[in-house]
């Protein structure tokens, strides 16, 4: 229940995020795209064959709803490879 409201009042937001394998990738992540009142609440990630990216499963939830396109704006000047899956996307059915 608290989940779906939190989506509701726009306050948690998934994301697809394709990182490089190394060390370090999520800590720049979460350096240089999150801001404070930003927090990581889900993360998983899936290792696959490819030895140079993975992808990862990122939950984030926001302090206050409209600081959703600051967070977007940070995302699209990423090096990274982030799609966000919208709630009404069939994805987000696995999530809830």
């Amino acid at each position: 229940m608290l989940e779906r409201s939190l989506l509701h009042k726009g306050l948690r937001h998934y994301f697809l995020v394709t990182f490089p394998q190394r060390p370090g990738a999520l800590r720049h992540f979460h350096d240089d795209v999150l801001r404070k009142g930003e927090d990581i609440i889900a993360f998983e990630y899936i290792k696959k064959n490819n030895r140079e990216t993975g992808p990862a499963l990122v939950g984030i939830e926001l302090e206050r709803s409209e600081d959703l396109d600051s967070l977007l704006e940070r995302m699209s000047r990423s090096p990274l490879t982030i799609a966000r899956i919208p709630p009404g996307s069939p994805l987000f059915s696995f999530l809830l």
